[in-house]
């Protein structure tokens, strides 16, 4: 079988881009050939199919918005990515005429690529799986999360994105993504696509509640690579002198419960001594002087060791020097892979009881703690530090629980009988 992954980069530079070459070589595994079809960039990964591929926005070789240079053509390129894009769409179709897949599967397009990949696919018979990474089919920010607090207001109308700045706090740009959900709707793009694969059952629910036809939407987690170096580590998990390990990993900034975090440890240093932290992805220049001060009035800088964004490797001996992960984001989160990787290391979660994480956690793995709420957070860790021996318990059943939800065998399955259906 001839499979089309269309994403909208060729590198690694996150999360959805370390699916995409998981998933590619794992199809190769299988003895299916992968087409990809992306954005042209000088870090892109080397591949024979480059020659298919569509100038960035701009012609530019930046990535973040924020970086394209200020030209006509970036913002009549900006319109067009946002909208419908005809460049796009004449690059893809030269693809498709040539190479002949058999089924597109879908990544990240939206904004970057163009929602014009899919009337390509479906004007050659191709059919669309299309892979959601995040909340943009229900939510014009694509988060569920506005001002600090969750906000599903768009499942009402998507005029509340507009009326709310949820794009960058900028009216134009909200403007724009409100114009732009009004006009894909308008085109049927929610209709023309023929199955959508969801991280987690949450993300499913609120597509349903969306409008999105239920028997199109399939619940298929994210899973994790396994290596001959991951799979030769001591994934053992005790707790030596009752000492407890916790790690953060991920973006200092507030959605992802830094600050929560933060005050939850100032809390505990109060009253507990037999504890410390990894916080794994330094600091950010806007983030760095609010993180010191709460550091410092808790008193908690020898209990946190702040390490810079490492490779995934490299990252990984901090599971094995950890005994719990703690992610204390403030938003519903897709699946975030820390969660994954932590689990495939026998290293139980602390996670909050809402959105995502009630359906990609259960109380085998997981300490649960009230969402949004440092106090709650606190508790949860008290009782951890008081008890270790909650963590061993725990540890003891993340080996079943992975191999039953996020092992490349399961992953595969689930998505081959979808795509070989087509």
């Amino acid at each position: 079988m001839k499979v089309l992954i269309v994403h909208y980069r060729y590198f690694i530079s996150g999360g959805p881009e370390r699916y995409l070459f998981n998933v590619k070589k794992a199809l190769e595994d299988r003895g299916h050939e992968v087409i990809p079809f992306s954005i042209h960039n000088s870090k892109n990964v080397e591949t024979v199919y480059e020659k298919y591929f569509v100038d960035n926005i701009g012609k530019s070789d930046e990535v973040f918005v924020n970086k394209y240079p200020r030209t006509l053509q970036t913002y009549i390129d900006l319109i067009g990515r946002e909208f419908y894009s005809f460049k796009v769409y004449r690059a893809l179709e030269k693809l498709v005429k040539e190479e002949k897949p058999d089924v597109c599967y879908l990544l990240v397009y939206k904004r970057a690529l163009s929602p014009s990949v899919i009337d390509v696919c479906k004007k050659y018979g191709i059919s669309v799986i299309n892979r959601i990474s995040d909340y943009n089919t229900v939510c014009g920010a694509g988060g569920l999360y506005r001002n600090g607090e969750y906000c599903d207001l768009c499942l009402e109308s998507s005029i509340n994105c507009l009326k709310y700045n949820c794009v960058k706090g900028n009216k134009i740009f909200s403007l724009m993504r409100f114009l732009s959900i009004k006009f894909h709707t308008f085109l049927g793009f929610q209709n023309k696509v023929d199955d959508y694969i969801c991280t987690n059952g949450y993300m499913a629910e609120m597509m349903e509640k969306y409008g999105y036809e239920k028997r199109k939407l399939h619940v298929i987690p994210t899973f994790f690579k396994e290596s001959q170096e991951t799979a030769s580590l001591n994934k053992t998990n005790s707790v030596e002198d009752g000492f407890v390990n916790f790690l953060f990993i991920g973006n200092i900034d507030e959605t992802k419960g830094i600050y929560d975090l933060l005050r939850a440890l100032a809390e505990l240093n109060k009253i507990r001594s037999n504890f410390h932290v990894f916080i794994v992805g330094g600091l950010h220049a806007d983030e760095n002087q609010k993180v010191q001060d709460i550091v410092k009035a808790g008193n908690l800088q020898k209990k946190i060791t702040f390490v810079p964004f490492i490779k995934s490797n490299e990252v990984f001996k901090y599971y094995i020097k950890s005994n719990v992960t703690v992610l204390p984001t403030r938003w519903v989160e897709n699946l975030p892979n820390t969660l994954i990787e932590s689990i495939y290391f026998n290293r139980p979660v602390i996670v909050p009881d809402y959105g995502s994480f009630k359906f990609t956690t259960d109380e085998s793995v997981a300490f649960k703690f009230e969402a949004l709420n440092h106090h709650a957070l606190f508790e949860c860790m008290n009782i951890i530090c008081e008890n270790p021996v909650l963590i061993e318990e725990k540890s003891k059943n993340c080996a079943d629980f992975f191999l039953n939800n996020f092992s490349e065998k399961k992953h595969m399955e689930k998505l081959l009988h979808i795509m070989e259906e087509k």
